[in-house]
């Protein structure tokens, strides 16, 4: 049974004694009942998230986030484009349990399907995440997440695919799709750099048409940058996709010319993953949910609507172009796009 607001409301005041709550909330955390959360709002105005882990694994996802921002220093968090969370007190209930208070970030979920590719926001996510790609690797080895290099990275994405293919659910011109991509070693030469692990709808939030804030920590690591980006190609139209990529190589001139490539890849595996969750939780709505979403993606591939994956410079000819908008006419280079 899900905690009342008004319990966590009482163990947050147990957290922070030093602050008085004049208001609380249900908060909806976005992981599908994995936590408890509610919104408190002090007497001074501030605002306040109160969360508590509702399964095992919750419990060591949400000790993962904390040790994360704990990695976080000042300067860190003051060159970001972005506020992150910030622990600002616990304790724990009558069984043990921990509840934990961060300070409120502002902003709304961002929803790529309604972003404007010729936006503010849309500059503003390919910032966000360079910046995050930009981020010292001390964070991560500092507090112990995983480095995973290029080479390991491969050999999980060939693993995977291999357990999808037992499954017998994926239709075979996906599967030598996916397998031509991960067999062409040029794809896969890339620097690792810091990444989230989980960029999605519910972790980047805007306000004021800019990225206000990026929540969900736990998944940090030093990875393929590709995997951050996969959100914006899979979940946004072609032209939202190629300028919030072109920002970002802005952003981030260093960044390999492979990366649109790979993060397309990436995208369409997840239908995989989610294909191999339902079937390690035995759940057939969640299979057949896989399902239906390959046999689309299947039909875009055998149409030709379906980007090709394969190494090539469509990134470095994005940079170069918008490179030389910018360095057109003064009044042409004050356009965002």
């Amino acid at each position: 049974m899900a905690r009342s607001p008004l319990i966590l409301a009482a163990l947050a005041k147990d957290a922070v004694p030093q602050f008085d709550f004049a208001q609380v909330k249900h908060l909806d955390a976005g992981q599908s009942g994995a936590f408890d959360a509610a919104l408190l709002t002090a007497k001074s105005g501030e605002h306040f998230v109160v969360r508590m882990a509702n399964s095992a694994s919750a419990g060591t996802e949400l000790e993962a986030e904390i040790q994360a921002l704990k990695g976080f220093s000042s300067t860190m968090r003051l060159n970001l484009p972005f506020e992150i969370s910030q622990l600002v007190g616990d304790t724990q209930d009558a069984d043990g349990e921990r509840a934990l208070v961060f300070n409120f970030v502002y902003g709304n979920p961002v929803e790529l399907s309604r972003v404007d590719p010729t936006s503010l926001l849309t500059a503003s996510l390919g910032s966000a995440l360079a910046a995050i790609h930009k981020l010292p690797a001390e964070l991560v080895q500092q507090s112990g997440f995983p480095e995973i290099d290029s080479s390991t990275n491969l050999k999980h994405r060939v693993m995977e695919l291999d357990r999808a293919a037992q499954t017998g659910k994926v239709p075979p011109v996906l599967l030598q799709r996916w397998e031509s991509a991960v067999e062409d070693s040029s794809l896969f030469r890339y620097q690792p750099t810091v990444v989230h692990g989980a960029i999605n709808s519910h972790s980047v939030l805007e306000l004021d048409d800019r990225v206000s804030g990026v929540l969900n920590w736990s998944g940090l690591r030093i990875s393929d940058p590709a995997e951050d980006l996969s959100w914006v190609l899979g979940g946004s139209t072609p032209d939202l996709a190629r300028n919030i990529v072109s920002r970002y190589f802005e952003s981030r001139p260093g960044a390999d010319s492979n990366i649109w490539p790979r993060a397309l890849l990436y995208s369409e595996l997840e239908l995989i993953r989610w294909l191999l969750h339902g079937y390690s939780q035995g759940n057939q709505a969640i299979i057949e949910d896989a399902v239906g979403m390959l046999l689309v993606l299947t039909e875009e591939v055998e149409s030709g609507k379906a980007e090709r994956i394969q190494a090539a410079p469509l990134a470095t000819e994005i940079a170069l172009q918008r490179a030389a908008e910018a360095s057109e006419t003064p009044a042409r280079g004050n356009e965002l796009f």
